[in-house]
Parts: structure tokens; sequence; C-alpha cells
């Protein structure tokens, strides 16, 4: 028999979108280089030996921007309500900071704009902010503020 006072812990995710998996943008990449290196090496049959040049440049900064792309995707943000305290992990490029925040201490700003993100406020003595939400829509940000909020008991 499920007990009375068990309760679903409240938490809320915020995932990048990702549109590609690293496999299809590996894939995507590799026929970019292979139509480059095609027009490139036809150019430098007739002559022109400073097209490969470019194309290798061109190539080369496509590169950083996919392995910049592929070291965000997996980024995210969890904010969790456990035991009496609220937990917010924030993962970007692989490294993962968790903050704990006691809720009578806490206080929500909730966004009012389109471009503001969630504040969490300690109210403790030297008031440490974060900001969460980077990855949800403004309409999103300011539910999950006002249900997280409402969940909080009052500091005052």
């Amino acid at each position: 028999m499920p007990r009375d006072d068990a309760r679903e812990q409240p938490q809320w995710l915020f995932a990048r979108h990702r549109a590609l998996s690293t496999r299809q943008l590996l894939r995507a990449y590799g026929l970019l280089c292979l139509f480059s290196a095609t027009i490139s090496a036809a150019f430098a049959l007739r002559g022109f030996w400073y097209i490969p040049m470019f194309s290798f440049a061109e190539l080369s900064l496509v590169a950083l921007a996919l392995l910049y792309y592929v070291r965000h995707a997996h980024d995210y943000e969890h904010i969790a309500l456990r035991d009496g305290e609220l937990i917010v992990e924030q993962v970007r490029a692989g490294r993962c900071r968790r903050h704990h925040f006691a809720p009578w201490r806490t206080r929500i700003v909730v966004p009012r704009g389109a471009r503001q993100l969630i504040r969490i406020c300690d109210l403790r003595a030297g008031g440490a902010q974060l900001v969460v939400g980077a990855f949800a829509t403004p309409e999103r940000r300011r539910q999950v503020a006002q249900e997280l909020s409402a969940l909080l008991p009052s500091p005052f």
C-alpha cells in the first residue's frame, strides 16, 4: 500500500535543442569536404593553386564551428526540489556545476521580458544569485519561475 505522504518531488529540465546527431553532423561534414575537395582539385589542375588553400581554410573554420557545436550539444539545466533543498544542476561543455539552496532562504525572480532569465537569489549574507533558463522559451521560463516560487515557502 502506498504511503499517503509520499509526493512526487517537482523537477524541471531545460535542455539545448539539437537538430542533428553527432553521426549526422560527421556525415554532412564529410560530404562537404568531398564536394569542396573535388571542386578545389579541378581548379588546381587548371593552375589555380590558391583555390585549394582557401578551401582548406574554409573547411578548417567549419570544423572548428562544428566542434564547438558538438561540445555544447548536450548542455542542460536541471532544477529539483528534493528533501527540503532546492538543487540546480548546470552542465556546460561537459562540466557539471551543482548549486544547493535552502528553500526558506531563497527567492525566485520571475522574468518579465523575453530576454530575461529566471534568477534564483539566496537571501543569506552575500546574496548569491544564479540565472537559469537559457535553453527555454520565455513562456516556459515564466511558467517554471511561477511554479517554483509557489512551491517555495515565503522568506519573509
